[in-house]
């Protein structure tokens, strides 16, 4: 079974320390295999692993392609 987590993409390579801005994408990341549901095309992003994809957003957008890949739920 797939366990899907949050990915967000980031303008910044190390965002350690910072707060995310709300107007990020969230992207669907299957934790066990390490890989994101499509390729992320932004090429820098930072996998929430706490943060369950079929969760509601804090406020971020949540990836339509990701949706429409795997659905909200896992």
């Amino acid at each position: 079974m797939t366990t899907w987590r949050v990915a967000v993409e980031t303008q910044d390579p190390d965002p350690a320390g910072r707060p995310i801005p709300r107007a990020v994408i969230g992207h669907a990341f299957d934790i066990d295999s390490g890989e994101p549901a499509h390729p992320i095309t932004q090429g820098t992003y930072r996998v929430d692993a706490d943060h369950d994809w079929s969760q509601t957003f804090l406020g971020w957008e949540r990836c339509e392609q990701c949706t429409n890949k795997i659905g909200r739920r896992p």
